[in-house]
């Protein structure tokens, strides 16, 4: 779509945490068990989550 911004903001996992209302190891252990992914994983490890 034209003028449309299609750019979305990326949360850390601290920041996605609180926007949800759980605690960073819970985000951690919905990963490893395959609940809730995030939007991507750097090569250093760190996670980032969208609202999308």
């Amino acid at each position: 779509m034209k003028g449309v911004d299609t750019l979305s903001k990326y949360y850390s996992i601290h920041e996605f945490s609180k926007i949800i209302g759980v605690s960073a190891r819970t985000l951690r252990n919905w990963d490893a068990n395959e609940k809730l992914h995030p939007h991507h994983t750097t090569v250093s490890g760190y996670r980032y989550y969208s609202d999308e």
